[in-house]
């Protein structure tokens, strides 16, 4: 890292860009409507272009509409709004009419795709309101700081009381003085790992700490039917993104969107992931739709402006590192389904009301727990590290211009299937970073080596199997756990030194301080523990698949080896 290191006091960070007026952002708001009509044109434009006759455009829109109806019958939510079938039977009617009576008065298929591109932009598109941005930045500081310094279930005793500062319970390692300097350079596009719903909540509020302008980012659909999160989620910068829809229109429309917003500078957060992780790993296999968005942006803005004040866009990785995860026994059920074809518990839906989910934050928050939070290699579109200037370097260290990635024979042009390459790169990048800036915290390393032991004492070779072992036979002694993390230790630090993983300060502790502070961080929420200690001493386990859980955190080190 270079630049200026920041201590916990100095937070919360002045603001780059002193005036909220002057935030892309809010300027992106202020404009909603040729904000829109831009997203619309454009999306209308690249369809046509992928659908290019008229029959094409009739199938597809059939294809469409066939979709929406089993979506509406199979997958309806209480966000929806109140005239979804009604819009749809509308387009079926004009369809229909349209088949039976083309030229004859009928709307055409362009006039169709406008009206479905008008509805799917304006359910997208977010809003920003600086009253709500101040109410929100006045209260959250005081709620968070109150909170995470007090014990379970005392935090009321405590609101008045003196607590430490809320960057000591949430440390931020990474260039820090670097990401607010490019930010006044050109758009950032943080990409954070995704193991919880705390983490929008989390980023977003991170982000405003290190005085940054406020940042757009996609929330699911149903996160609207929660009173809290709608109210804030709908003033804060926040589209809306509905994974029930797979057509070819929706999907071009949201990339569209988020290339619109970029090429506007406004400042994005993307999840990577797709998904919240189900398993407990890190992600290794990205979902590339938007930040295939990024790489177009920036492919636009040397179109669209000369060479030397083309704006970049810059690529921020952030791992996101939680000692125990709420909704942890929902994900592992859900991922065991998935890949055993078992039947697991459904996951609920952990926030389905306001009341759900500030209980969800009092547990979380209030507990005597902290977390990380790690900033990766800043890099441009293509994936190549960028200094403190913004100026691209290759693997050499050689200064390189990012405009040349998009010419051919000299020429700037579309090439999908080089931009497509290029987004396959950038994605293997920041999985590269997300396993590099990883902080190992005591509870993942405790639980990565009990859940090892057991392996090697069962000797089962089917993980269904394995998990299926009644707790009563989970026992493994504690020199071996002792003795396993010394050598996991040893490991860790030849890892660190060669910059493949980061280590959090409590992993210089003697093993017993670190099993003891790891087994009180990863019990201190879930019903049944998945590290216990037993009348012998030994350490067992009331829940295998948490414990797997947990210990995939740190799968893909090869750490078992040394076990």
């Amino acid at each position: 890292m270079t630049g200026r290191q920041y201590n916990p006091q100095d937070y919360p960070l002045p603001y780059v860009i002193e005036d909220i007026h002057q935030w892309p952002i809010y300027k992106l708001s202020e404009d909603k409507e040729g904000f829109v009509d831009e997203v619309k044109k454009r999306t209308h434009y690249r369809l046509k272009h992928k659908f290019k006759t008229e029959k094409a455009l009739r199938e597809e829109l059939a294809k469409v509409l066939y979709q929406e109806r089993i979506r509406l019958t199979e997958k309806p939510w209480k966000a929806d709004p109140p005239d979804e079938k009604q819009f749809w039977n509308s387009l079926k009617s004009k369809l229909i009419k349209l088949e039976q009576h083309a030229g004859d008065g009928a709307a055409t298929e362009n006039e169709l795709i406008d009206e479905i591109l008008d509805r799917y932009t304006n359910e997208i598109v977010g809003n920003f309101d600086i009253g709500a941005f101040t109410f929100a930045k006045a209260i959250l500081p005081q709620f968070f700081g109150r909170v995470l310094a007090a014990a379970p279930g005392k935090w009321f005793k405590t609101i008045a009381g003196n607590v430490k500062t809320i960057h000591e319970k949430i440390p931020i390692t990474g260039d820090v003085e670097k990401i607010r300097h490019l930010a006044t350079k050109g758009t950032i596009i943080v990409v954070p790992t995704h193991f919880s719903n705390m983490d929008s909540i989390m980023v977003g509020w991170l982000l405003n700490e290190l005085g940054l302008p406020a940042f757009t980012y996609g929330a699911g659909l149903n996160l609207f039917n929660i009173g809290i999160l709608s109210y804030f989620m709908s003033r804060l910068g926040a589209y809306k993104l509905d994974r029930r829809k797979k057509n070819a229109l929706y999907l071009e429309t949201l990339k569209n969107y988020s290339c619109v917003a970029i090429q506007r500078g406004a400042h994005s957060i993307f999840f990577p992931g797709g998904t919240r992780s189900r398993s407990g790993t890190l992600e290794k296999k990205l979902k590339l739709g938007l930040l295939g968005t990024a790489v177009e942006a920036q492919k636009l803005h040397y179109k669209n402006f000369p060479e030397e004040t083309a704006p970049k866009i810059f690529i921020v990785p952030c791992v996101i590192n939680y000692h125990f995860v709420l909704e942890a026994q929902g994900l592992i059920n859900d991922y065991l389904k998935e890949i055993g074809k078992e039947r697991f518990f459904r996951e609920n839906d952990e926030y389905s009301t306001s009341f759900k989910l500030v209980r969800f934050m009092l547990k979380f928050l209030s507990a005597s727990s902290s977390l990380s939070v790690s900033f990766g290699e800043v890099m441009d579109v293509v994936g190549n590290k960028v200094d403190a200037e913004g100026e691209s370097h290759n693997h050499l260290g050689q200064k390189i211009n990012v405009k040349n990635y998009f010419l051919t024979n000299g020429e700037l042009k579309d090439d999908n299937q080089r931009d497509e390459e290029y987004t396959k790169i950038l994605g293997e990048r920041i999985v590269d970073n997300y396993h590099r800036y990883n902080v190992v915290l005591t509870s993942h390393l405790v639980c990565f080596t009990v859940f090892e032991l057991i392996k090697r004492k069962l000797n089962y070779v089917d993980l269904f199997t394995l998990l299926r072992t009644p707790v009563e036979d989970i026992s493994i002694p504690h020199d071996e756990v002792v003795q396993s993390i010394n050598n996991l230790k040893e490991r860790l630090k030849v890892l660190y030194d060669k910059g493949e993983v980061l280590m959090s300060p409590e992993l210089r502790w003697n093993v017993d301080k670190i099993i003891d502070h790891g087994m009180k961080n990863i019990n201190l929420y879930h019903t049944a523990s998945p590290l216990t200690i037993l009348s012998n001493g030994n350490i067992g386990s009331e829940d295998l698949k948490l414990l797997y859980y947990y210990h995939n955190r740190l799968d893909g080190y090869e750490l078992e080896k040394f076990i």
